[in-house]
């Protein structure tokens, strides 16, 4: 059992607080990925979690225990890092059994945990292969091989796909989903890449500036952020933003309007709440909720930059004829849409966010089948996390 509860977390060097503050509970058998920009404090916070810093405050407990002050080499976990760190002069197999050697266990049992790692990481007919006779993927599962051997209640990543090219990174988050299945051991990986958080992760921990903005399932993080740091992290391209003061509520709705807009945008919330006239908020747009129409018949007006055709869809890059704003649509791959066209752009209330003045996410409603994908996608991972517990 490796549940890690982390309390009061903080972490300075020098007089320049990294973490500030940091409180999680990450349930045995999840695969958590602390997620972030750089310099966010997400390297750091792991490294806290592995005893390889010395926290400023704050308490780090592993399944129960506290090993705050406990030596990274007793706490039983394994970690993989950015970098290899395989010996040149040695296989593959010495590679994986030398951790086990200095430390004294027997021969046949060494022999027996390099075995298996490497059929589960499919690797046995490189054993007797040196390092350098190996390709980038075939190093990056040698090094997460010499963790695997060493049977941890814990895996912590540190970017461990970001020295590989794009195709290898693809076909690697599939290998770490299935490895993560048949070890159902806790894992925390620590990457920039969103697209390897949401893939990846029963939950993520988005990291801002030393703090955790959200906690949560990748869905609950796209469909529903917190605030407004979240909403513009997660999606690719990112959502767009405009200052829209409120023209008023009634009840669950909240109209608004903004400089050059044609018409007001009225968002449904999921609860009752009062905003007066002219207070300042922030209107949040996905790409694929705005579309393009004819002039004179939309939200806004637009001038047209850049198409850039992927194919089945097209990123459409604008500029607001009003205030020269750059915005981001996606539209089909075959809207006839050119760049130097002028026309307007429209939004689906549906799927509007609103936003206070201090950056905090308004109650948005959500229609049914968005709000069964989120339950689901919750009742999965819960699920999960009970048979894991169960079977540990």
């Amino acid at each position: 059992m490796a549940p890690v509860e982390i309390k009061g977390l903080k972490k300075s060097f020098g007089s320049h607080p990294v973490l500030k503050g940091i409180d999680l509970d990450i349930r045995d058998g999840e695969f958590v990925c602390f997620l972030g920009p750089s310099g966010c404090g997400k390297s750091t916070l792991l490294r806290l979690i592995a005893g390889l810093e010395d926290p400023t405050a704050g308490q780090i407990l592993l399944g129960g225990r506290d090993v705050t002050d406990v030596p990274s080499a007793k706490r039983n976990i394994a970690m993989v890092f950015q970098s290899y760190a395989l010996y040149p002069h040695m296989s593959v197999r010495k590679n994986m059994a030398f951790g086990l050697s200095l430390n004294g266990m027997a021969r046949a049992e060494i022999e027996r945990r390099v075995a298996a790692a490497a059929q589960i990481l499919q690797i046995t007919d490189l054993l007797d292969r040196k390092p350098k006779q190996l390709s980038g993927g075939q190093r990056q599962r040698v090094a997460i091989g010499r963790a695997i051997v060493r049977e941890p209640v814990l895996f912590l990543l540190d970017e461990p796909l970001s020295n590989l090219d794009a195709g290898l990174r693809v076909s690697m988050r599939v290998e770490l989903a299935a490895l993560h299945e048949r070890l159902k051991t806790t894992m925390i990986y620590v990457t920039h890449d969103q697209v390897e958080a949401m893939t990846l992760s029963s939950r993520v921990v988005v990291l801002d500036k030393g703090t955790v903005s959200q906690f949560g399932t990748p869905l609950e993080l796209f469909y529903r952020p917190a605030n407004l740091f979240v909403a513009g992290f997660i999606g690719s391209p990112k959502m767009n933003f405009f200052a829209t003061p409120s023209r008023g509520t009634a009840a669950r709705e909240i109209t608004v309007s903004g400089e050059g807009f044609r018409n007001s945008v009225t968002v449904g919330l999921s609860e009752d709440m009062s905003c007066p006239a002219g207070t300042a908020l922030t209107l949040g747009v996905r790409p694929d909720a705005i579309s393009i129409v004819s002039a004179g018949s939309g939200h806004l007006s637009a001038r047209v930059d850049l198409v850039e055709r992927l194919g089945t869809e097209s990123h459409v890059h604008l500029s607001l004829v009003e205030t020269g704003q750059r915005v981001t649509a996606i539209v089909r791959g075959t809207h006839p849409v050119q760049a130097g066209e002028e026309t307007d752009i429209r939004f689906d209330p549906a799927h509007c966010h609103l936003f206070d003045a201090a950056g905090k996410a308004l109650p948005r409603a959500l229609d049914s089948e968005t709000l069964g994908l989120i339950e689901r996608e919750k009742q999965a991972r819960t699920a999960h996390a009970t048979k894991e517990e169960t079977h540990g």
